[in-house]
């Protein structure tokens, strides 16, 4: 009888870590195909040297760490957690610098919310360990932190140079 629940909860387990990769994955290439669309192209080298130019593609790094997130839960990889951590903390670091008015939030009304959606089960999830992953450590939720924290700074450094 309780090999039969262990079995049934580590199933039910494997389909909510399934299911949450699969959501991360549909959000990035929603958010992906958003950005897409704002995003202008030029083939002009003039425009290439400028600050405006590069910070319209930074939205797409944001996606790509959701997407590489999901593919983790996906996969099962142990580096799951942190991959979550660090999407999490960078997205609430950017809304954070935003309502400070540090720097200017470039994702729009609609990926803000969406990618804060998920920032926050992110989070939870990588601190519940709710999947049986490899546990966070303490250094990887100061990594995690500091890697948000150093592309935001990034951003701000090149929106004054």
């Amino acid at each position: 009888m309780s090999q039969t629940f262990i079995v049934r909860v580590n199933s039910e387990n494997m389909e909510m870590r399934k299911i949450t990769g699969i959501v991360f994955l549909v959000a990035s290439l929603i958010t992906f195909s958003i950005f897409i669309t704002q995003t202008e192209f030029s083939i002009q080298l003039q425009a290439w040297m400028s600050f405006n130019y590069y910070i319209q593609f930074a939205p797409y790094i944001i996606s790509i760490m959701l997407f590489y997130s999901g593919l983790y839960f996906i996969r099962k990889n142990p580096k799951s957690n942190f991959a979550v951590a660090i999407f999490g903390y960078t997205i609430f670091e950017l809304v954070a610098l935003d309502w400070m008015g540090v720097l200017p939030n470039n994702l729009g009304t609609i990926a803000t919310i969406l990618f804060g959606c998920c920032a926050i089960a992110a989070l939870w999830v990588a601190h519940a360990n709710s999947f049986s992953l490899k546990r966070l450590s303490l250094p990887q939720i100061l990594v995690s932190i500091l890697i948000g924290s150093l592309e935001s700074l990034l951003m701000y450094c090149l929106q004054y140079s």
